[in-house]
C-alpha cells in the first residue's frame, strides 16, 4: 500500500500486502508471506488452490490451504465434502488427482497432500483461510496421522 507514490520510498508503507495498478486503481493480488517460491518461480497459493479444489469433487469448495514457506517444499492441506467420510473415500486418487493437476497447470511438484476432515483448515474472523496456522499445525505434525 502507498500513501503517496511520488514522495519515493518513504511514502510507501509496509503493509506485506502484494498488489498492482491496473487502468489507475491498485488491485491487491495478495500477501507477501503467503507467496509460494520454488526454483525461484512465484505462486500465489490461491492460483495453486483454485487448481487443486477443481481435481477431484471430494474436495470442499475454498476449504483448502496450498502452503510454501517450508523450504521448497509446498503442501496442500484439504477439506473433504461433508457428504462422505475420509475411510469412505479413496485417498490416494484424491491425492493423485490433486497432483497431477497441480503439476500440470503450476510446474510444482507438491511435497504433501493432507485430506482433513470438514471444519478443520483454520479461517481468520472474517472467514479466509489462516494460512499461516494452517502451516504451523502442518509443522507441528497435526495431521500426521488423518491421510495417508
Amino acid at each position: 500500500m502507498f500513501a503517496d507514490p511520488a514522495e519515493g520510498p518513504g511514502g510507501w508503507l509496509r503493509t506485506g500486502d502484494l498488489g498492482t495498478v491496473l487502468d489507475g486503481r491498485l488491485v491487491v493480488t495478495g500477501r507477501l508471506k503467503d507467496l509460494i517460491v520454488v526454483d525461484g518461480r512465484h505462486h500465489y497459493p490461491q492460483d495453486v488452490e483454485a487448481t487443486a479444489q477443481d481435481a477431484h469433487p471430494a474436495l470442499r469448495r475454498d476449504r483448502l490451504a496450498a502452503l510454501g514457506g517450508t523450504g521448497e517444499r509446498v503442501v496442500v492441506v484439504a477439506e473433504h465434502v461433508r457428504t462422505t467420510t475420509l475411510a469412505d473415500l479413496d485417498v490416494p486418487a484424491v491425492t493423485r488427482a490433486v497432483r497431477a493437476a497441480v503439476s500440470a497447470r503450476h510446474g510444482l511438484r507438491l511435497a504433501d497432500v493432507v485430506l482433513v476432515p470438514p471444519g478443520t483448515v483454520p479461517r481468520t474472523s472474517s472467514g479466509k483461510v489462516a494460512r499461516a496456522l494452517t502451516r504451523e499445525r502442518y509443522l507441528a505434525g497435526a495431521w500426521t496421522e488423518v491421510s495417508p
